[in-house]
């Protein structure tokens, strides 16, 4: 559960309110409470919550105008939205299907199911907040958590850090739907790799930046076949003349033509096996390190595992 998120809890009956407000509270949740449909307008923008419980039915806006006026402004567009309503009639609900509402609950309702929708929505919320919008993968804060896991469990463990050669020029010469494209490729191609163990995880750092979380055991196998499937498959991100040729021209950052080898992929291979790792900080910055190492063999996709001891 997101610790003490902040609620803000519409209805203009005040006993309502106070039983929802009691029962929220007493989960660990921050209630905010408004009396009106203008009161929760002015009190989303000035205490910003996590999450809204609106009454369908209120005195100066009703729940479906505050959800209008809230949903227009970019900010937030994806904090979720629960109506409470006593009218269960389909036609109301049909009303609310265009305005992005997450879920109603039929008044009177049961303290333990509010405290489970709003737990349940907060949940959902965080995982959509994280995930990289292209690749659908877990973002920076998944990845940390894990991470800290793996060093707080005493396991043996690896961590995967992927980077792509070549594809600043590849945007520059193909455009950013076809980058795209090839990121979502290359999602693909890691995922299945990591199939091989079944506690691993893959995360999206951002740009053209993945991560694996795995078994030290497993790790340099995923990261031999992330090459190899990579390898097969970058000539058919080209044009059949780039294919043909073997290469690509492309401008540099001077503004210079010039001739760029096919995509390929530089993994630097962090793990615990010969010395600690105590921080995701320490993890990151010994990834970055190998990474850069791996990404020197311009060309080729290659691995460079930590042997480093303590």
């Amino acid at each position: 559960m997101e610790h003490n998120a902040k609620i803000l809890l519409a209805d203009d009956s005040p006993t309502l309110r106070f039983l929802v407000a009691e029962v929220l509270t007493e989960a660990g949740f921050t209630v905010v409470e408004a009396e009106d449909g203008q009161d929760a307008v002015e009190k989303t923008y000035k205490e910003n919550p996590d999450l809204l419980i609106l009454d369908y039915d209120m005195p100066r806006k009703t729940g479906f105008e505050v959800v209008r006026e809230i949903r227009s402004r970019t900010g937030y567009l994806h904090t979720p939205i629960i109506i409470f309503t006593a009218d269960t009639h389909k036609s109301t609900k049909m009303e609310g299907l265009g305005l992005d509402i997450d879920d109603y609950l039929n008044k009177p309702a049961d303290g333990d199911e509010i405290v489970a929708r709003v737990k349940l929505l907060l949940k959902r919320n965080k995982q959509k907040m994280d995930s990289n919008p292209l690749t659908r993968l877990p973002g920076n804060p998944s990845i940390q958590a894990r991470v800290e896991n793996e060093i707080a469990s005493g396991r043996q463990f690896a961590v995967l850090y992927c980077d792509l050669n070549n594809f600043k020029a590849y945007n520059d010469k193909y455009g950013f739907a076809a980058g795209d494209r090839v990121l979502v490729s290359v999602a693909g191609i890691i995922i299945q790799a990591s199939a091989q163990d079944n506690t691993s995880f893959v995360g999206h750092i951002g740009g053209d930046d993945f991560i694996v979380v795995c078994s030290f055991e497993k790790a340099q196998n995923i990261a031999q076949t992330i090459i190899q499937q990579l390898d097969a498959t970058a000539p058919s991100f080209y044009n059949e003349q780039d294919r043909a040729q073997g290469f690509m021209e492309s401008v540099n950052r001077k503004g210079e033509k010039e001739r760029f080898k096919f995509l390929s992929i530089g993994i630097g291979v962090v793990h615990n096996s010969q010395r600690p790792l105590t921080s995701f900080a320490m993890v990151s910055n010994i990834g970055s390190e190998l990474k850069c190492l791996a990404k020197r063999h311009e060309g080729l996709s290659y691995f460079v595992l930590d042997r480093r001891t303590a």
